[in-house]
């Protein structure tokens, strides 16, 4: 008997010993995403389940869970051992509109795009093709030829982009340029690119940025400089045509990004469910 319980022992100690290693791998090391849309096509497709590298930038934690109910989600970020370079895909949680009208962090939503511009960096679209510090071959060159040949007519809610206002009048064949903030940057505040930094600035302090006669007040303060707080990256779908991307949404801070997209572990047709061999263990590039 006494045999029995020890070696009954020794498997419920091993489960769950299986089940501590499992959990620190997910936590520290690494994460997995199934990927339902072709927006990342034909890098990623749908039905691939990706690997996600969270040693790379550093593993991400929230401090708390108060989101749950409500609050802010704030996050802390351990070491890495590298940092994000252009055309890197990242997987990323999407932002949202809270109850206060205040963008924030999804906690629930995660995206997975390819990073085209950096902190610091300045962005531009010119005729369809992306510029990055005035260099092109960011992002899936092949649609943004497509883009840039095109002349027929775009589906309601594809053509005109960040930040939607009558000034800039940007689209997504001609955007920028764009300075990509980062932290400790410090640029020149005025009217003509409040509209690109009000939801950024905004985000940062928490205090609502606004005009008043000419003029930029951040709560009741008057400001004519705001210094960055946090790494912002500009990201992209591979899919051109249809990828809602920072085209649209505008930059995401660096505490949103989860990790890097390292390989495609597995695959299935998401119509047939049948094992697309051809995709297992296929590099992300």
């Amino acid at each position: 008997m006494k045999k029995v319980v020890k070696n009954i022992l020794q498997y419920v100690g091993a489960f769950l010993l299986a089940i501590v290693i499992a959990a620190i791998m997910r936590f520290f090391i690494v994460d997995f995403y199934s990927i339902p849309s072709d927006s990342m096509y034909p890098t990623i497709e749908p039905g691939d389940f990706i690997v996600v590298n969270k040693l790379y930038m550093g593993a991400r934690f929230y401090k708390n869970f108060d989101f749950l109910e409500g609050a802010r989600p704030e996050t802390v970020r351990v070491p890495g051992y590298g940092s994000l370079e252009r055309n890197n895909v990242i997987v990323f949680n999407f932002p949202k509109y809270n109850q206060h009208g205040e963008w924030e962090m999804d906690p629930q939503t995660f995206y997975v795009k390819r990073c085209i511009g950096l902190p610091g960096d300045t962005l531009s679209i010119r005729e369809g093709i992306n510029f990055v510090n005035g260099k092109s071959g960011y992002g899936n060159m092949q649609d943004q030829q497509r883009l840039h040949r095109y002349r027929g007519d775009y589906a309601d809610g594809i053509y005109r982009a960040f930040p939607f206002d009558t000034r800039h009048g940007w689209n997504i064949q001609n955007f920028g340029p764009f300075y990509i903030p980062a932290a400790g940057s410090t640029i020149p505040i005025d009217t003509s690119n409040y509209s690109l930094y009000q939801r950024i600035i905004t985000h940062e302090t928490q205090t609502p940025l606004y005009i008043r006669r000419g003029q930029i007040y951040l709560d009741d303060s008057l400001i004519r400089q705001y210094t960055f707080r946090k790494n912002w990256y500009f990201i992209a779908g591979d899919k051109v045509f249809d990828s809602r991307d920072s085209r649209y949404i505008g930059p995401i801070p660096e505490d949103f990004i989860v990790g890097k997209a390292s390989f495609i572990l597995t695959s299935k047709d998401p119509y047939t469910k049948d094992y697309v061999w051809r995709r297992f263990f296929k590099k992300i590039k």
